[in-house]
Parts: structure tokens; sequence; C-alpha cells
């Protein structure tokens, strides 16, 4: 699943990482471009996000920012990556996209329930992240892509990119 990502990110992106514990998942990304960034065991399974980012900068050339873009969401849109760029470079320190809106009859009771499958932090604010379970992102984009968790989402997930195409 994460080649389908993968490529979308070279088209968006100068320099695109991987990040894995799997010598296979390295060895593949390699194959389609990508820069590989052996992750140490500690920093696989229920660990949050921002240690993986932070342990990823210090083998990177230098970013001013990540985007980290999940492999489990390959219905992610390329229009989604290309506004994350512009909305990074323009200076923005957080980024994070979410659900639509939950519509209820009280307008100031509805929430953006928070994805993830891109999640973009500028190197000073990861730098000095505070707690890595309460993101506090300046900016929520709206992302309508499936997380693929088991064959149900798999499912879904298959539906849906036939009709993006």
């Amino acid at each position: 699943m994460f080649v389908w990502n993968l490529r979308k990110c070279r088209g968006v992106f100068g320099e695109v990482y991987i990040s894995s514990d799997s010598d296979e998942i390295l060895k593949i990304a390699r194959r389609y471009g990508a820069k590989t960034i052996k992750r140490p065991g500690n920093l696989c399974g229920e660990v949050p996000n921002i240690p993986v980012y932070q342990h990823a900068l210090e083998f990177m050339e230098s970013p001013n920012v990540i985007v980290a873009i999940q492999a489990c969401s390959p219905t992610m849109e390329t229009g989604l990556l290309e506004i994350t760029r512009d909305i990074m470079f323009s200076g923005c320190k957080e980024l994070m996209t979410c659900h639509p809106v939950e519509s209820k009859k009280d307008y100031h009771s509805q929430t953006f329930p928070i994805y993830g499958s891109i999640w973009a932090i500028s190197k000073e604010r990861l730098e000095n992240y505070g707690d890595p379970y309460k993101p506090n992102p300046e900016v929520l984009l709206v992302d309508e892509s499936v997380d693929i968790h088991n064959k149900r989402d798999f499912n879904r997930a298959l539906k849906r990119m036939t009709t993006l195409k």
C-alpha cells in the first residue's frame, strides 16, 4: 500500500524518505526512488508519531518541514499533498488532515475529528514538540481518504479508488 503514496509524494516533493524497521519495505522504497531510514525497534508499534519523526529528522538533509503520510491511506488524493506543500512552505508550523465535519444541530458542538493521513510539521516545532499525544495543528485539511486497518476498510478503499480514476 505504501507504494501508492510514495509515488504521489515523488510527484509533489523533491525528496521522499521512508522510515521503517522492515528491510523489505526499505528495499522496495529505494526501488521507487525514496531515501530510506532504518527505524529502531523502540520506535515501532504503539508509539506516538512525534518521536518517529524526530528520529527521521536526524537522517534527513536539513529539511525545514516534514510531511508525513500514513501508508495505510492509499486513497489520499495528490491534490491534498500539493495544498499541504503550499501551506507549509508559506510558513505554517503544523498541519493535519481531519475527517469531514460531524454535523450537529448545535453549530458550536460540531467536530472535525483529526485523522492524520497527512501530518506536516516545521523542523522548529518538531524539535521542541510538547506532548506527542496532544497535537495542536494550526491548519486542518478535510481528507475523505480511507484508513485501512481491516478487510472491510480495504474493500471501501478499493471502491473509492475506482471512483477517483
